[in-house]
């Protein structure tokens, strides 16, 4: 069955960019209004040149992992790690982390199954 390809959605970086990132404080947790396109979160979060490419799940896979999402299930920590320059890298869920992101900001491109219809 094909894959889908979501490794567009974070951008990778080396972890000796000395750029610094945008500033607009500090938090120690995500929420969904983070990870719309237009947020400080998405405009700072990066993928580690050394990470696989995010695009080993198959669609029955994402769909499984968004409707545990949804039902408040337990899904496994994502680990960001903060860079001197401020950026926050995805050591651990890059593929967890991009299909949320996906969903969040409809790139799916679906009626029924996205966060504004059916959470808010």
């Amino acid at each position: 069955m094909a894959k889908v390809n979501l490794d567009a959605l974070i951008p990778r970086e080396d972890f000796e960019i000395t750029d610094e990132a945008n500033s607009g404080g500090r938090k120690s947790t995500i929420s969904i209004e983070d990870m719309k396109l237009d947020s400080f979160f998405m405009a700072n979060v990066r993928k580690p040149d050394f990470q696989r490419e995010t695009n080993e799940w198959e669609p029955e896979k994402i769909v499984e992992f968004i409707e545990s999402f949804v039902n408040g299930d337990l899904i496994p920590a994502i680990i960001l790690w903060r860079s001197p320059a401020g950026y926050l890298f995805v050591i651990d869920g890059s593929h967890r982390l991009s299909s949320l992101i996906a969903w969040i900001n409809n790139d799916y491109k679906l009626r029924c199954f996205s966060y504004t219809t059916t959470m808010g």
